[in-house]
This record gives structure tokens, C-alpha cells and sequence, in this order.
């Protein structure tokens, strides 16, 4: 039986739905912990919701309202849902070999549906773990912290909570009497949550003494009410700032010299750092920085001081005996920092940023047995096991409290580095991952995780607490670390899950920012999980640096892991119920299907399906799946790939009876699709999926040569008829309405 998803979808209503989370959502889990590229929760909703629910003719239009609610989060709709779901009898378990930090296993688990998970990256697997397993364990149970509950009756995860709350505010007044020195108040008593610092080098002018500040901005405030800039000052051969209410004059702004790369002009004689100075300078460990501002916030006016010699000596703190090891990769497509000499992560933030850090990562194994020990007070079991080995008892419950107070600190780490950018327009700290990538940052802010302003510890806490409260449904996931090429994979599920994006995001590399937080904080909680100094960087993408090879090799390898993939996806997948395969279609991808690029130039698009099609999959659909509001600007669009296992396909078709077949069955599958509401911007990608459902169906397509038409040039066909019928369609629509404007 046909499922919707093969047939027609709510497409406006579940990207608009995508779109609105995306904005930002109190509670939505995806606070607990960042992760790049994250998959909305509304369009995984909607995707395994039409992959279940078989595709009724006289019930469409209501059976498509019920899928396009569900993706908004409506409770009622899902409740109807799971209860159509109940009486088909027999459901599948949901396969995401991908999991990221767990957005699908989570919508399984609304659903009603079983889940197994898999990534192979340490951080991933703890997410997912965090998003799908842990909080389901304890659903139901009441805090076990001491004092008033604060409700009655508790569901799901929020009595786990409410501890994480109770243990993570002890951990910071605990924290605060440890680092009080480090964090002192200004001299008129008022609490700094920021201090701006520059970064500077010597000046290579051998006859000046002066330290260059390498500005990328002197303006501090735009704000029309409070604006504000500083002005570098060499006095008696030492740098210092002077700050200036008022706006600031355009030549005043930054000492930065136009042109390509870091190039900064000495305010004392002229001369002009080059990048390559820059670079050598810090090679040889000769880049440094300094504190240009100390900005507080009294009664919600932001205010601006010279930094005070109390000021500037509290920052100069030692550092913790151990801290985290880990170099940083020399890609500088997404590390700029060790070109400039910063190559270690540790080298990534403050004397007092690091001390602070690792103070709260080892309050964390403090907080955690403190709640294992109430847990047991409360009468929770003694036996059970570790969190690691599956357990639900005290022990397991109080290092599931220290999870998400690990969680909290990564989330510190984001947003207190020495690559937090200042937002002047409203006087705020950037995080870290302001971007896919960790650039280099020349003027950077620090935060305070004491006081009530920009990444405080209060506020991260309380995201993540809120977090966990709406977690904990369902049975909990099966979660694995494990390599996707080697590991057994189940039979007989439901594939879903995010394909990776060739080499758009260096998952590997990236998340060892968090990784080596923690590691510090649960590497006794998971022992194997955490074994390892950094991330293993076995996973599927182009990016050479990963394998020590060429460019082309580290494609080809990509090529041959992508097709093994798909065959054990094929391997695993359900007869049943279509594979649901979300991508990342780019600009590049159509260009290089109109243009006819080939050969060495196959898109990564057309590496997939063909690796899908190798493997045996036959595709139904393409769905654009967005989260963001369409834009020119926009690179990329996340699809939704429906693909099935066990139709016999039809033997050979010529070149032009394929086409033929286009032209007489795209009418009829496109009525429906936009029967479904796909917008105009969405028509051609969701139009070309319903050509590759044709391509699909024949076991090959011969050209006039005999040959096997390939992929790309299938592509090409599908993409010439699909944009011909759609300015057919759009002539007739302007036509229909001239003729009704002229009655």
C-alpha cells in the first residue's frame, strides 16, 4: 500500500512549521547542546507520520491537515496519530544510522514508534543518548534533590529536571566561591558581564615601541541612547585605551587596512602589520592580547569603563594543573586560528576563561554523586548498573544529572572563548559558532558566568533544564557509537536519517571543540565513549585531511563509502515502509544537471542517487524540506529523499519511451503533489523527484547506442521535461485567470 509520503504532502505547512521552530522555541530539545546542521523535529514529525499512514483517496484532504498539525507540535493531532497507527497493529522500528543529536528518534518516540540510533561521533551519540534514551528511563519519577517538589504528579522527564535544576544551581554557588577572586566587582560595586579585549603584536617597525592593537572594530556601543568607542593611547611606550561617549567618528572605527587578509596599521608610526607578519608573530607564541573595556549592566543601562588594574590582574589567573588537550586541524576551511598560532584548544580561551571552565567541569562529578546519593535516600534502587551499561537506578540517575550539567558547560565553552565576537548593535557577546566554521577573531569579548547578562551559567542552566523537562516519552532508544560502514546494522526497519553533507560540515573536527569538555566531565560516566584524546575522523565526507590524501582520492573514497552505506541501508530497510533519506541540495547540484557537467565534475547529488539507485533503491518522491524562509541567497535546500526496496522494476524502456512516460504520467503524479500545497519555489525540485519515481521504475533506460542511460543524464531529461510542463502549467494558470477577468 502507498503511504503518503510517496504520494502527497502538507509541504507549506510542515516548512512553515520548520521555519517557526527554527526561530527559536522555549524547551525545544535542540537547546540542549548545539549541533550543525540539525534537522528540524517538525519535518521528521511529518516525514515518519505520512511514511506510516497509507494514502486514502477519500480522506485526503483531512488525512493531509492531520500531518501538516502534527508537524506544528498539536498534541490532539498527534494523539490522533499514534491512535491510527494503533490499529494497523504491527509499527517499525525507526533506523537512523545518522543520528546527529537525535531529532528523529525524538519524533519516533511522539509518534509512538520504536527507535535504534547510531553516529560515530562521540558527541552525537551522547546527544541522541540524552534526546532519546536517558530521559525515557526515568519518565514519571519524582526529583530525588531535598526540599518541596515543586509539582504533584510529574510526567516524563520532568521530575529528572527539576534535580538537573537543584544540582546545577548548587554547582554554581559552589563555583562562585571557588573563582570569587577571579570575578571581582568595579570599583563603584557594580558587576562586569563582559570584558572587550584586542589582540596585539609587536610593532615591525624596529624603531617603534609600540604594541599594534589588531582592532577589527574600536566602536563599543551603537545603541542611540548609550553609544560608545574606545581609542587606543601609547603612552610612554605602553598601550592604553580611552574611552568616548558618543558616536563614533568614521575614521576612528578600526586600524584595519583594507585588502586580503589580517592587515592593521600602527596608531603610533604608521606602519602596517601584514598578514604574513601576523602570522610569524604568532608561530613564534609573540601574538598577545589586551583588555580595551569593562562593560557593566546596572538597572538595564550598559555602561563602559577603562579597565582598572584590579580589573586587568583578576584576568591574569593561573592556569589548572590539567587541562584538555587536543590540536586544533590546519584546515583553514574551518580553522583560520592555527595559521596565527593558535593550534591547541586550550589556546582557544582565557588563563581565567580555562580556569573557570574546568572549575565547573569538576563540580560536575561532585554534583552527580550528590544526587546518585539522593536518589538512593529516596529509595531509588542500588542495584541496576551504570548509566553506560543501561542502568535505572541511583547510580545511573545521578550521573544522567551530571549529563546534562556536562551539557551546561559545553554550553559555557560556546559562549566564553577568546573567538566570541562583540555585537555592537546591541552590546552582546557572539558565541564561538557563530558560523559553521571557528574564524579567527581579533577583538573578542568575555563573558561573566556570574552575572545576569550574555551566556551566563544561570541562563544555560535554565535552557538546558527546560530542555529535559519536555523529554522523556516513548520507550527509550537503542544507541550506538559505532562506524556505519562496519557495524551490523538491524533488518527489517524503517531507515530514516540525514545522509551526510559531503564536506559542507566538518562534524569530525568541529565537535572536538566540545569534545574535550566532555571528556574532562563524563569520561568516568562513559569510559569507552570518552577513551580517546579527540574524535575519530572515520566519517563519510570529502574533506582530505581526514585520510592524509589528494582531494580526488578522498572523493573517490567518499564515493565507494556512500555506495557501501546505501547497500546496507538497502539491507536493513523494510519492504513495507519506504526509506526516508534527508539530504542537502545545493545550487551547484541543479547547475551542474542544466549545464550537463559529467564525469569527474558529478555533483554530490548525483553521487547519491546513483549510489541509492547501485544499492537497489527505487525513488518515490522528493520532498524540499525547509527551515529557513526562501532567499536568493540561500545555498543549499534540505530535501527529503523517499526511497523503496522489493517492487520488481519493469525491464528496459528506450531513451524515448522513458521520455514519452514522462509526458503522459507527470500530470497525473504532479496534480497531486500540488494538491499537497507545494509552493511555486518548491515545484521544480519536487517535480524532478517525481521523474526520478519513473526513472526508477524501469530497470534500465537504454540510449539509441544501447548503453545504460547514466544518473546524470537521466537528470538532465527529467529536469528539461519537468521545466517545460511547469511553464506549461504556469501559461495555462495566467491564461484561466485572463479569460475569468474578462467575464
Amino acid at each position: 500500500m502507498r503511504k503518503y509520503i510517496e504520494t502527497a504532502l502538507p509541504l507549506a505547512e510542515i516548512n512553515d512549521a520548520a521555519i517557526r521552530e527554527k526561530a527559536g522555541k522555549r524547551g525545544h530539545p535542540a537547546n540542549l547542546h548545539m549541533w550543525w546542521g540539525r534537522s528540524p523535529e517538525a519535518s521528521s514529525l511529518a516525514a515518519l507520520s505520512a511514511a506510516v499512514m497509507g494514502f486514502t483517496p477519500e480522506t485526503i484532504e483531512h488525512d493531509l491537515d492531520l500531518i501538516g498539525k502534527t508537524a506544528s507540535g498539536d498534541k490532539e493531532a498527534m494523539e490522533a496519530v499514534r491512535d491510527k497507527l494503533k490499529e494497523r497493529g504491527s509499527l517499525p522500528t525507526v533506523w537512523d544510522v545518522f543520528s546527529g543529536f537525535g531529532g528523529i528518534p525524538i519524533a519516533a518516540q511522539k509518534l509512538g514508534l520504536n527507535a535504534v540510533a547510531n553516529d560515530l561521533n562521540p558527541v552525537a551519540a551522547m546527544l541522541t543518548r540524552a534526546a532519546a534514551d536517558i530521559p525515557a528511563r526515568f519518565a514519571g519519577l519524582p526529583p530525588v534533590h531535598p526540599g518541596k517538589a515543586k509539582r504533584s504528579a510529574y510526567i516524563g522527564a520532568q521530575g529528572l529536571a527539576e534535580d538537573v535544576q537543584f544540582y546545577g544551581e548548587w554547582l554554581e554557588n559552589q563555583a562562585l566561591k571557588l573563582l570569587a577572586d577571579a570575578y571581582p566587582q568595579t570599583e563603584s560595586g557594580e558587576i562586569p558581564f563582559a570584558w572587550i579585549w584586542v589582540r596585539t603584536v609587536k610593532c615591525p617597525n624596529p624603531a617603534c615601541s609600540c604594541h599594534v592593537p589588531l582592532a577589527s572594530s574600536y566602536i563599543l556601543s551603537k545603541s542611540k541612547n548609550a553609544a560608545y568607542w574606545t581609542e587606543p593611547v601609547n603612552e610612554n611606550g605602553e598601550l592604553h585605551f580611552h574611552i568616548h561617549e558618543g558616536e563614533c567618528p568614521k575614521d576612528r572605527e578600526s586600524n584595519k587596512v583594507s585588502g586580503n587578509g589580517a592587515r592593521f596599521r600602527c596608531p603610533v608610526c604608521g606602519e602596517i602589520t601584514t598578514d604574513e607578519y601576523i602570522k610569524k608573530m604568532g608561530t613564534s607564541h609573540e601574538l598577545s592580547a589586551q583588555m580595551m573595556a569593562v562593560v557593566t549592566n546596572t538597572g538595564g543601562k550598559k555602561s563602559f569603563y577603562i579597565p582598572s588594574e584590579i580589573q586587568k590582574a583578576a584576568a591574569n589567573v593561573k592556569l589548572p594543573e590539567e587541562i584538555p588537550p587536543g590540536s586544533i586541524p590546519t584546515n583553514a576551511h574551518w580553522f583560520s586560528p592555527p595559521g596565527f598560532g593558535i593550534t591547541e584548544y586550550a589556546d582557544l580561551f582565557t588563563a581565567r576563561q580555562m580556569r573557570m571552565l574546568c572549575t565547573f567541569s569538576d563540580l560536575v562529578r561532585k554534583a552527580q554523586d550528590m544526587a546518585a546519593s539522593a536518589a538512593l535516600a529516596a529509595g531509588m534502587s542500588e542495584a541496576g548498573g551504570s548509566l553506560e551499561a543501561g542502568g535505572t537506578g541511583a547510580l545511573a540517575y545521578g550521573q544522567a544529572v551530571g549529563v546534562y550539567l556536562a551539557f551546561v558547560v559545553d554550553k559555557m565553552a560556546d559562549y566564553n572563548s577568546s573567538m566570541c565576537s562583540w555585537r555592537t548593535a546591541g552590546s552582546n557577546i557572539r558565541s564561538t559558532f557563530g558560523r559553521q566554521a571557528i574564524p579567527m577573531v581579533w577583538t573578542f569579548a568575555e563573558g561573566n558566568p556570574f552575572s545576569s547578562v550574555s551566556g551566563n551559567f544561570k541562563t544555560m542552566l535554565g535552557s538546558v533544564a527546560e530542555s529535559v523537562e519536555h523529554l522523556g516519552c516513548g520507550s527509550p532508544a537503542v544507541v550506538s557509537q559505532d562506524n556505519a560502514l562496519t557495524m551490523e546494522h538491524p533488518r527489517n526497519v524503517m531507515v530514516c536519517t540525514e545522509l551526510p553533507y559531503y564536506r559542507d560540515i566538518g562534524y569530525a573536527d568541529l565537535s572536538d571543540f566540545f569534545y574535550i569538555w566532555l571528556r574532562r566531565s563524563l569520561k568516568e560516566t562513559y569510559p569507552q565513549m570518552f577513551l580517546p584524546m579527540v574524535t575519530s575522523k572515520e566519517e563519510l565526507s570529502t574533506a582530505s585531511t581526514y585520510y592524509g590524501v589528494s582531494k580526488e582520492e578522498a572523493e573517490e573514497k567518499y564515493r565507494a563509502d556512500m555506495k557501501a552505506v546505501c547497500e546496507k541501508l538497502y539491507a536493513s530497510s523494510s519492504e513495507e515502509y519506504p526509506a526516508l533519506l534527508f539530504y542537502c541540495f545545493r545550487k551547484n547540484d541543479l547547475e551542474c544537471i542544466k549545464l550537463g557537467s559529467a564525469g569527474s565534475n558529478q555533483s554530490a547529488w548525483e553521487l547519491m542517487l546513483d549510489s541509492l539507485l547501485s544499492a537497489g533503491f527505487a525513488v518515490s518522491a522528493v520532498w524540499p524540506m525547509r527551515s529557513d524562509p526562501v532567499s536568493e541567497k540561500a545555498d543549499s535546500t534540505r530535501v527529503l529523499i523517499v526511497a523503496k526496496k522489493g517492487e520488481g522494476r519493469g525491464g528496459q524502456i528506450t531513451r524515448r519511451g522513458f521520455i514519452n512516460t514522462l509526458k503522459r504520467e507527470l500530470p497525473e503524479k504532479l496534480s497531486r503533489l500540488w494538491f499537497g500545497h507545494v509552493r511555486p519555489e518548491d515545484e521544480l525540485l519536487s517535480c524532478m523527484g517525481q521523474g526520478l519515481s519513473v526513472f526508477t521504475a524501469y530497470e534500465s533506460v537504454l540510449n539509441a547506442d544501447g548503453s545504460a542511460m547514466s544518473v546524470h543524464d537521466a537528470l538532465q531529461v527529467i529536469y528539461l521535461e519537468c521545466d517545460d510542463y511547469i511553464e506549461q502549467r504556469k501559461a495555462a494558470v495566467s491564461e484561466d485567470a485572463a479569460e475569468s477577468k474578462e467575464e
